[in-house]
């Protein structure tokens, strides 16, 4: 068997791993009235374009969206990094990107989460703490969202979902807009149809799985139909100005060493055993900083095929989008 070949063998069993672990019930949300965190009005482009989150069950404290928050000991002089659940926050930043159809602009929102909890049936393969997501809206020239992309702080379980405002010709050769995707077991939309005359209150709804934060559906919806929890919209740049006291602030990620540009105490364990072996990464699942720029902070890449590495990396997202055979 060849080098590649047993590649491809071996993804394709963590694949059904994955499925199997990440999978469960098909009820998207608990209660009469679903939570959703709804990013606060504040008349910024981040705003009007904020996807809307709505979590599965969501009254357990790791599937509530919180604040990377530090607590430092002046004594022992070390300080310990956690999310307060109690306090939601979009982290957002801008990437414009040329391809040679045209000028596209990315809002990128970044949330984080207590803990993936550990769970033995099923298998919680990404148990770990400090864990996030990455929502990106793609706008075009016109300010229409074009692309809804989901992905994982670690670079894991990738998601690209285009609208209705995409022309066809756009679309990867063998994109079927009948029928869902599957990403690694779960069923996503392949296409998104915003309202003919969408006004501002439109928003990309982003449904969660309990536990594991895997996205399990995406739609186009108001906040009236949810429970709105109203979250305040905040550069990702703070997220690298921590207050540790009123005069000292610390960083959400590594700033020295091998772990530079990781999330600070985000540890996968499982993934450690099981995958960094075959994808010849030490830190395979380990949440990291997202860069707009392509040469600063670790490879973003979403691919598990160590020669997709650089291909596939999300910082550089016009060549992220044509391997993935979209054709912007």
């Amino acid at each position: 068997m060849t080098p590649a070949r047993f590649f491809q063998v071996t993804v394709v069993v963590m694949a059904s791993l994955l499925s199997g672990a990440c999978a469960g019930p098909s009820t998207l949300v608990t209660g009469s009235t679903p939570v959703a965190y709804v990013a606060k009005n504040d008349g910024s482009l981040f705003a009007r374009h904020a996807p809307m989150i709505v979590p599965q069950n969501q009254f357990k404290t790791h599937n509530q969206i919180g604040r990377p928050t530090v607590d430092y000991d002046v004594q022992d002089q070390e300080e310990t990094l956690y999310i307060d659940s109690t306090s939601p926050v979009f982290y957002a930043q801008q990437q414009p990107f040329q391809t040679s159809k045209g000028q596209y602009t990315n809002l990128i929102y970044r949330v984080h989460f207590t803990e993936v909890p550990f769970q033995l049936f099923p298998f919680n393969l990404t148990a770990g703490k400090n864990g996030g997501l990455l929502i990106v809206v793609t706008l075009n020239h016109t300010e229409q969202p074009v692309l809804i992309t989901t992905v994982h702080t670690c670079g894991c379980y990738v998601a690209i979902i285009p609208t209705a405002f995409l022309p066809a010709q756009d679309y990867p050769a063998t994109w079927d807009t009948t029928h869902s995707q599957n990403i690694y077991g779960e069923r996503l939309p392949s296409q998104l149809t915003y309202p003919a005359n969408p006004d501002t209150h439109y928003r990309p709804v982003i449904f969660l799985r309990d536990g594991t934060h895997r996205v399990m559906d995406v739609t186009i919806d108001t906040a009236e139909a949810y429970h709105a929890v109203i979250t305040p919209v905040e550069p990702a740049e703070t997220l690298k100005n921590l207050p540790l006291d009123i005069n000292t602030t610390t960083s959400f990620y590594a700033t020295e060493g091998i772990r530079k540009g990781y999330v600070k105490r985000s540890f996968k364990p499982f993934e450690l055993a099981l995958m960094s072996w075959w994808v010849l990464d030490p830190f395979v699942g380990v949440d990291k900083e997202f860069s707009t720029d392509p040469n600063s902070g670790p490879v973003f890449y979403t691919s598990l095929a160590p020669w997709n590495r650089q291909d596939s990396d999300m910082r550089n997202f016009a060549n992220f989008l044509t391997f993935w055979g979209w054709r912007l």
